[in-house]
């Protein structure tokens, strides 16, 4: 478990995409990166940082089912499976989540909140693909967002 955000480590998550891939369940990934969280940190300080973290995990975990796995990637990057759920169905949730993160303030000190935008890359796991190739994708996403301005979603969908 990650101490700061209560969400499982990627050692637990590793596990839980190979379990559902040994039992052939469809899933899908979404890949968050909170936009410009650096800038955060650097004008707020590490412990408003940490009170964004906590935060943003607590609109993911809140959004989703007891069944997807909610996990800290590292840094200010989270990754949410979505077993039995489609690209389409992980492309409407990354868009409620992104919604849900830009409007919910956050207090970075007595005086002052702020809300936080993503970048939000999502695939679906391709039957016989290597983790690696799936967080290597959705990661691929997510960058592709940022390189278009930030505050996006994009979903490899056909």
């Amino acid at each position: 478990m990650d101490p700061l955000t209560k969400l499982i480590n990627r050692r637990v998550l590793l596990r839980s995409i190979e379990h559902l891939k040994s039992e052939s369940i469809k899933f899908s990934v979404i890949m968050f990166d909170l936009d410009r969280f650096k800038r955060i940190n650097d004008t707020f300080g590490h412990i408003a940082g940490d009170k964004v973290l906590k935060e943003a995990a607590s609109v993911l975990s809140k959004s989703v089912r007891s069944t997807d796995i909610v996990s800290r990637y590292g840094g200010e990057e989270f990754l949410i499976i979505l077993p039995h759920k489609s690209n389409a169905q992980a492309l409407n949730l990354a868009h409620e989540i992104a919604t849900r993160l830009r409007e919910t303030p956050i207090a970075v000190s007595e005086a002052q909140s702020l809300c936080v935008t993503s970048s939000i890359g999502v695939t679906e796991y391709r039957y016989g693909e290597t983790t690696e190739n799936i967080f290597k994708r959705v990661d691929e996403l997510l960058y592709d967002a940022k390189e278009q301005g930030r505050d996006r979603v994009i979903s490899d969908a056909a």
